[in-house]
C-alpha cells in the first residue's frame, strides 16, 4: 500500500538552476524515516512549499514519488506557522504558559491552512493508500479528511510533548484540536506518558471514555500508540567510517589540545535548556578546578524561528552566559566553551560525536531528542558517555546506559560531567553497549513498522 505523507516541512528543497529544478534533501528524523519508502515504493509527500510560485508546486522526485507543495501566503505563514503553531501550540505543549500567546487571528490562519493541506490531499487521493499526517502544525487535517469521506486508514503522529489536561485546558480551541486529531484511525506519540496525557484530555474535555489505549468517538475506534521515533543507524555507521569524517575528527581533536572534549547539539530554543546547561558547566569548572585547561565543551546551537522575539531573547541570554564563563575561567591557549550559532551537516556532526568524551543533552523538556541516539550510533569505540536530561522523552529508552540529570540542578549536572570524565573503561563500555542495543534495535525502520501497523479489527 502506497503512502501519502502530509507534513509542514518539505523532504526536499527545490532550487531553480539553469531552468531546471535542483533537489536538496532536508535533514530530520521524519525525512530519514519516510523518504526512502516513498522513493522505493512510490507515493506522495504533501508539504509547505517555502519558495511559493518560484518553483513548480508539483515535482516528481522519481517516476513513482511526487512532492506536492501547498502555496502559503505571507498572512498564512504569519498566522498559521509563526502564530498558532509556534507561539501558541509549541509553548503550551512544552508547558511554557508564560510564553504562550492567544490570538484569534492565529487560530483563523491555522484553520485556513489546515484546510489547504486537506484540500491538497483530496486532489491527489485515489484510494488504496495509507495517509500519514504529521505533527502539531496539522492537527485538524485528520478530521477534515474523514469528513470528506476518505476511507483509507489515516495515521497521525504528534512529534512534540502532549500536554496534560491542566495545561491544554488553557487553550480556547482545545476541543477542536482534539476532535481534529481523532479523525485519524491511529494516533502516535513518543512515550506512554504523552499517550496518558492525551487520553486524560479526551476524557475531561470531550467526555470520551478510553479503554486502555483505545478511544471510542463518534462511532469510531481510534488506536493510540506509544512509538518513539528511531534514527537511520546504518547511515550514521557509514558516516563514522567515512575517511573524511574520521580525518576531521582527529585533526580537530588535536587542534583543541585538551584531554577531554564534550559536545552538545541543539536548536536554539528555550525548551532545549542551553542556559541551564551552561550554568551546569560553569558550576563544574567552579567545583573541579583541576579540570580547568583540560576540558573544552563544544555547543552547536542551530538557529530556529529567528523572527520571534522569544528566540531573540534566548540568544541574548545564552550569549551572555557563555561570555561570563569565558571571562571567569578562560586562559591563554584554552577555551572552556566553543559556542557556534549555526547549522552543521551530518558529516560534521558525526566527526564531533566521534571525538567527544561525553555528550551533554539536557533539554528542560523535549518530545524525544534524536541527538542522543545519533551520538550513540556515531561512536566507533564504546567509551563515550551520554549525560541526558530526565525531561527528554528519549530518557525512557536510554535510562539504563545514560547518566540521567535534572537540568535545573546545576550541581547534579556538574557532578555528572565529573563522573563521565572519571568513569572506568569497563563501566563506560557496559553503558555504551546498553545504549547501542536499544538504538540499533529500535531504529527508524522499527518505528515505521510499529506505527504503521494495520489497524486492529
Amino acid at each position: 500500500m502506497k503512502l501519502i505523507v502530509v507534513s509542514n516541512r518539505e523532504p526536499y528543497r527545490v532550487e531553480p538552476r539553469r531552468g531546471k529544478a535542483s533537489f536538496e534533501k532536508t535533514v530530520g528524523g521524519l525525512v530519514s524515516a519516510l523518504e526512502p519508502i516513498l522513493r522505493k515504493n512510490g507515493g506522495i509527500w504533501i508539504c509547505w512549499g517555502r519558495r511559493g510560485q518560484k518553483t513548480p508546486l508539483e515535482v516528481w522526485i522519481n517516476e513513482k514519488f511526487l512532492m506536492k507543495q501547498v502555496p502559503l501566503t505571507s498572512a498564512d505563514v504569519s498566522e498559521y506557522y509563526y502564530g498558532f503553531s509556534n507561539e501558541t501550540l509549541w509553548p503550551l505543549s512544552h508547558m511554557f504558559l508564560n510564553r504562550t500567546h492567544f490570538d484569534d487571528s492565529y487560530w483563523l490562519g491555522y484553520r485556513r491552512v489546515n484546510r489547504k493541506f486537506a484540500r491538497a490531499v483530496k486532489e491527489v487521493y485515489q484510494g488504496g493508500a495509507k495517509i500519514v499526517v504529521n505533527d502539531y502544525h496539522l492537527a485538524l487535517v485528520p478530521k477534515l479528511l474523514k469528513d470528506e469521506g476518505l476511507n483509507d486508514p489515516i495515521y497521525f503522529f504528534w512529534h512534540i510533548p502532549f500536554p496534560p489536561y491542566f495545561m491544554l485546558r488553557f487553550l480556547p480551541q482545545r476541543r477542536e484540536i482534539l476532535e481534529g486529531m481523532l479523525g485519524a484511525d491511529v494516533i502516535g506519540f513518543h512515550t506512554q506518558y504523552y499517550v496518558n496525557n492525551f487520553l486524560e484530555c479526551v476524557r475531561e474535555i470531550l467526555g470520551a471514555f478510553p479503554d486502555g489505549n483505545t478511544v471510542y468517538w463518534n462511532g469510531r475506534r481510534i488506536e493510540v500508540r506509544a512509538v518513539p521515533v528511531g534514527i537511520d543507524v546504518e547511515r550514521w555507521e557509514r558516516l563514522r567510517s567515512d575517511p573524511k569524517v574520521v580525518r576531521y575528527a582527529k585533526n580537530l581533536r588535536k587542534k583543541l589540545g585538551v584531554d577531554y572534549v564534550g559536545i552538545g547539539v541543539d536548536r536554539l530554543d528555550y525548551t532545549k535548556g542551553l542556559e541551564e546547561k551552561f550554568k551546569g558547566l560553569e558550576r563544574f569548572f567552579e567545583k573541579y578546578s583541576s579540570f580547568r585547561g583540560k576540558v573544552s565543551f563544544i555547543q552547536i546551537a542551530a538557529p530556529t524561528r529567528t523572527k520571534l522575539e522569544d528566540y531573540m531573547d534566548i540568544k541574548r541570554k545564552t550569549d551572555e552566559i557563555v561570555g561570563r564563563v569565558e571571562g571567569r575561567f578562560g586562559e591563554p591557549g584554552w577555551v572552556p566553551i566553543y559556542y557556534y550559532y549555526k547549522n552543521y551537516g551530518d558529516e560534521r556532526l558525526a566527526s564531533l560525536y566521534m571525538m567527544s568524551n561525553f555528550a551533554l543533552i539536557t533539554p528542560v523538556i523535549d518530545g524525544l531528542n534524536l541527538v542522543a541516539k545519533e551520538y550513540v550510533a556515531s561512536r566507533t569505540d564504546e567509551e563515550g558517555v551520554l549525560i541526558l536530561s530526565e525531561f527528554a522523552g528519549v530518557s525512557v529508552q536510554l535510562r539504563e546506559g545514560a547518566l540521567i540529570v535534572n537540568p535545573f540542578d546545576e550541581d547534579q549536572v556538574a557532578e555528572a560531567i565529573y563522573m563521565a570524565l572519571k568513569m572506568k573503561k569497563k563501566e563506560k563500555r557496559e553503558r555504551m553497549r546498553s545504549l547501542k542495543s536499544v538504538v540499533t534495535e529500535k531504529d527508524v525502520h522499527w518505528w515505521i513498522e510499529e506505527f504503521l501497523k494495520d489497524v486492529s479489527a
